[in-house]
């Protein structure tokens, strides 16, 4: 088997992983070597269980999960947005908001 085509089937079940978090609805960030997902800590901790889920059911034999948390007792974390935004100016996600005008 060809190098490439291990990277074929690899990236094929990436995209359904990431098919799966982008279903659910919150955000996120596709990072060249990790997903960034924000959110209540309980619902991302069941995506984190179901990523593995899905990878499996997509033909991954063997994964591993690592997982960052970033927790404020305060309040909120500071966001992707905040954090990388800037370095992303042509992302859709990362786009300025327009100004509402009053006419």
């Amino acid at each position: 088997m060809d190098a490439g085509d291990d990277d074929d089937e690899v990236c094929r079940i990436v995209d359904e992983v990431i098919a799966y978090i982008d279903a659910t609805g919150i955000d996120y960030y596709v990072g060249p070597f990790e997903t960034t997902i924000e959110g209540d800590y309980d619902k991302c901790m069941d995506i984190v269980k179901n990523c593995q889920l899905v990878g499996a059911k997509a033909g991954c034999g063997h994964m591993m999960t690592y997982v960052k948390i970033d927790y404020r007792a305060d309040g909120d974390v500071m966001s992707t947005e905040h954090k990388v935004g800037k370095y992303h100016p042509t992302d859709e996600e990362f786009a300025p908001k327009a100004e509402m005008s009053v006419a």
